[in-house]
């Protein structure tokens, strides 16, 4: 019914995430990166009455094979694999006219999936890098994925 119900009320939320990481060097060749997602929550409005709204969050565990470990020295280029683990929260009050249904609606879910991509990391100081990578998340919510960054080190 969940699915069902997702496809038809048209729950989605494609707004700006904001990712929290942290990045752990295991040697010359692997990375250990964990991070958490939060997508800003997006309301919908309805024109025959009431409110939509969906919130998104995600925790991923990756790993970061670098494939220039020799030069990585201020920049890095590198494949990730990992483990997923998103959810969303929806909150729904509205009469469909269309549909000829009520949606009175507080639901929390959690959806578990794999990542595979890659990307690439420069340094542009003595404590500041820059990245961009692309993940491909394997789940029942399967979507590519960009993410571009700053990472200070503390």
């Amino acid at each position: 019914m969940g699915n069902e119900l997702d496809y038809e009320a048209g729950y989605t939320n494609n707004s700006l995430g904001l990712n929290v990481r942290a990045n752990w060097s295991l040697g010359k060749k692997f990375d250990l990166v964990p991070d958490l997602t939060f997508y800003l929550p997006k309301n919908n409005q309805f024109a025959d009455g009431g409110e939509s709204v969906t919130t998104v969050y995600a925790l991923n565990v990756n790993f970061h094979y670098i494939l220039n470990y020799r030069t990585r020295s201020n920049f890095y280029i590198y494949l990730l694999g990992g483990v997923h683990a998103g959810g969303w929260h929806i909150k729904d009050n509205h009469y469909s006219d269309i549909l000829g249904k009520t949606y009175d609606l507080n639901t929390l879910r959690f959806v578990p999936g794999a990542n595979l991509g890659g990307g690439i990391q420069f340094k542009i100081g003595h404590k500041t890098e820059v990245f961009a990578e692309v993940n491909y998340l394997i789940s029942e919510t399967s979507q590519l994925i960009f993410i571009p960054g700053v990472l200070f080190n503390l």
